[in-house]
């Protein structure tokens, strides 16, 4: 399955949201990868891909359920 961008705003407000989730775990933010080995990105990005998968799972219920209340 290819990565289409269905909203360009999409991008961005992920990007945002890895930045913040990043700040409250305390994590580096570092955009260009800087002096890090390609193993150490991949093994912080991966953690942080984990959580903002789940936060996003978590987002998507809530508004499900405020949906289906709303009625």
């Amino acid at each position: 399955m290819a990565n289409k961008i269905v909203n360009p705003n999409a991008r961005e407000a992920l990007n945002q949201m890895k930045m913040e989730i990043a700040n409250e775990l305390g994590m580096e933010v570092n955009t260009s990868g800087g002096n890090k080995t390609s193993y150490a990105n991949g093994k912080q990005g991966g953690n942080l891909g984990g959580l903002m998968s789940k936060t996003l799972v978590n987002m998507g219920k809530e508004e499900l359920i405020r949906q289906y209340y709303n009625k």
